[in-house]
């Protein structure tokens, strides 16, 4: 969660286009955010589907899905649609001259058309698609999720053991996510599609369902890192120094793309092992941060974003409006949860959290 709030923040300075941008863009930033796209959101889904695995060894169908819609769909419409989005969208017509006036004007004409066709209306809640398609994946994998009656185990888990050998975690880079090379999808949310992000999602619970395959990821994370290191290298020469274009539906493409997949493998798979090894722990401050990661994901972007807005506008350098803007949108971000979300239960249940127990007298 810190990297994608760190993420968010370089957004405001890298060369592409977004909601509020920087007069000046550079190119530390770029490689910053290439570096996190890469793996980030793909990591995301893996520990989803990991979650999703742990989830269902103590709940049934129902309430597995019970749980989802209250900590997923209902803070994804209600705040995400309706309280989060619009001030994005509005800063974004605001600074790329669509639209002058308050936001409190503004916002009925949030309501026109859709965002992404022309219109304003952000139906799957700006950086929330996350959760939109995290709902969409339990819904489709749950049934194959679920252990079978007869041998007590789910399909994808059992189909897991076809992947217990360290070179076979590559086949489904190559088969699946690495095809995105032959084609120019034009709809990537963070950098990959809606297909490769089922794929990661499905392949976060069948890594955690085997416990070979998570003892191949710890043994092999110092090789995943050096080989991730390697590419990653190559890849900035050829995108950054050499400068390749090479046009989509080609074979190069597709060797890129395949790379590419290779190069966020071996990250996820160092990031897993090395992180078993290291950080398989637990103490008080991560309990806080677990409850709190929902309601930080959340808010993040649209205080970054408020917070961007003005900074932006300052006679100062990238690395000191970005630090700045790091600094009051996280203690902002921080504020807003601990004084009110986490204390006052309605707010609680509006994102996704669990309501808080009174305490005994």
């Amino acid at each position: 969660m810190f990297s994608i709030f760190f993420f968010h923040n370089a957004r405001l300075f890298n060369f592409e286009d977004w909601h509020v941008k920087n007069g000046v863009t550079g190119l530390g930033p770029e490689l910053f955010i290439d570096f996190l796209a890469q793996w980030l959101m793909p990591l995301f889904f893996v520990i989803s589907g990991a979650a999703a695995f742990y989830a269902l060894k103590s709940r049934t169908a129902r309430q597995f899905l019970k749980e989802r819609t209250l900590r997923i769909l209902i803070p994804l419409v209600i705040i995400g649609y309706f309280v989060i989005s619009p001030p994005q969208v509005y800063l974004e017509r605001l600074t790329h001259g669509d639209f002058s006036g308050t936001f409190f004007q503004f916002y009925p004409h949030y309501f026109d058309g859709l965002y992404g066709f022309g219109g304003n209306f952000a139906w799957v809640g700006m950086h929330l698609w996350f959760l939109l398609f995290l709902f969409i994946f339990s819904l489709i994998a749950l049934p194959f999720f679920l252990p079978q009656k007869r041998s007590g185990r789910s399909l994808f888990s059992r189909l897991a053991t076809l992947f217990e050998k360290p070179w076979t975690l590559i086949i489904p880079v190559l088969l699946f996510v690495g095809l995105e090379g032959f084609i120019d999808i034009p709809v990537k949310p963070g950098g990959w599609s809606f297909f490769s992000y089922l794929v990661f999602f499905i392949g976060g619970y069948m890594i955690f369902s085997n416990p070979r395959i998570q003892e191949n990821i710890k043994r092999y994370a110092v090789i995943a890192l050096v080989t991730a290191v390697v590419l990653e290298v190559l890849e900035y020469i050829g995108h950054f120094v050499i400068k390749l274009d090479i046009p989509p539906g080609t074979p190069g493409y597709a060797v890129i793309g395949i790379l590419l997949s290779l190069r966020s493998l071996c990250w996820m798979v160092a990031l897993l092992g090395l992180g078993s090894r290291y950080l398989n722990f637990n103490n008080r401050f991560l309990g806080y941060a677990n409850e709190a990661v929902l309601p930080f994901y959340i808010l993040h972007q649209t205080v970054i974003l408020i917070i961007g807005f003005f900074v932006v506008q300052w006679g100062m350098g990238i690395a000191p409006k970005y630090f700045i803007v790091v600094a009051i949108s996280f203690v902002a971000i921080m504020a807003i949860y601990e004084l009110l979300v986490r204390r006052i239960n309605v707010l609680r249940f509006l994102f996704g959290m669990r309501p808080k127990k009174p305490k005994a007298a």
